[in-house]
């Protein structure tokens, strides 16, 4: 029930009562006015206690609303403080929010420059790739330079003992037919030396002894001296030993390689290894193929 109704029902209930007190001023100035008024007087009566018993209602009713609105009072303080608790948290995560915005597009800065670098550097990477493939084709290129320069090495050393033998048997020689000169010059009394000269072109190696006699048995020699690839053996033309001459290497009685001689002194050869079993030493021996299988048996 609302308070406009009960206000009403109040104001319906004290004009009962006036009306019922003028009816019975009225009445009483009537007939028969004392039955009337004891009757409304009983009205009255019954009036008065539902007038007290609705105001009582009222009162509690009122107690009641009140307590509701008391109540609904505590109900919206703490509903206030929440409110203001989650605008605060609101404030402080809006804050947070524009901070995360502000790291992630720190963040997404950093990503871009990083990848800007990733992307120089897997260029540089692509380019120094380059220049490693080139410089390993330039490194295979000067290895293999290399190789051939040493084998031309080899073969110039090679060339420089075998002529540095030569020359040291052409002075050997020079010295036996200036020996020679000598003695022909003392037993013809000549005047000089130098008429010796004059004779037919050979006449003074008519009387020259080889260093090394020309055997007819199987030519046999050892390796002495070892310069890359290039073998020179103890045997040379004074042996019978004459250029493109193969020989067979062996090391008691093992088959070591076959040996090609390319250059050919009185008294050494060289050459080198056509094919092999296995590396050649100082020391091994060689002997002229055409025969080496008749040697052996």
């Amino acid at each position: 029930m609302s308070t406009l109704t009960k206000v009403f029902v109040v104001l319906l209930v004290v004009f009962s009562i006036a009306y019922t007190s003028m009816t019975v001023s009225i009445v009483a100035q009537t007939t028969k006015w004392r039955d009337v008024a004891e009757k409304y007087e009983e009205h009255a009566r019954i009036a008065d206690t539902n007038l007290r018993n609705l105001i009582a209602a009222n009162a509690a009713e009122l107690a009641s609303a009140q307590d509701s609105i008391n109540s609904h009072s505590a109900r919206i303080s703490e509903l206030e403080k929440q409110l203001q608790a989650s605008k605060t948290e609101g404030s402080q995560l809006t804050a947070e929010l524009a901070k995360v915005g502000a790291e992630k597009s720190s963040a997404e800065a950093m990503s871009r420059g990083l990848l800007a670098q990733l992307q120089v550097a897997e260029s540089a990477r692509s380019e120094y790739k380059k220049q490693r493939d080139e410089l390993e084709t330039q490194s295979v290129d000067l290895q293999r330079r290399n190789v051939d320069l040493n084998d031309r090495v080899n073969e110039q050393t090679a060339q420089i003992i075998v002529l540095q033998e030569q020359k040291r048997q052409y002075e050997q020689q020079i010295h036996i037919l200036r020996s020679e000169n000598e003695k022909l010059a003392n037993e013809s009394r000549r005047m000089s030396s130098g008429l010796a000269m004059e004779e037919p072109t050979g006449a003074a190696m008519k009387q020259a002894v080889a260093l090394t006699p020309v055997a007819a048995s199987p030519i046999r020699g050892e390796i002495i001296e070892i310069a890359g690839n290039i073998l020179t053996i103890s045997v040379g033309s004074a042996d019978g030993v004459t250029k493109d001459m193969v020989f067979v290497v062996y090391r008691g009685g093992q088959y070591i390689g076959d040996l090609r001689v390319g250059m050919v002194d009185p008294n050494r050869s060289a050459g080198r290894l056509i094919q092999s079993a296995m590396a050649p030493k100082v020391g091994d021996e060689a002997t002229d193929a055409l025969r080496f299988s008749g040697s052996r048996g």
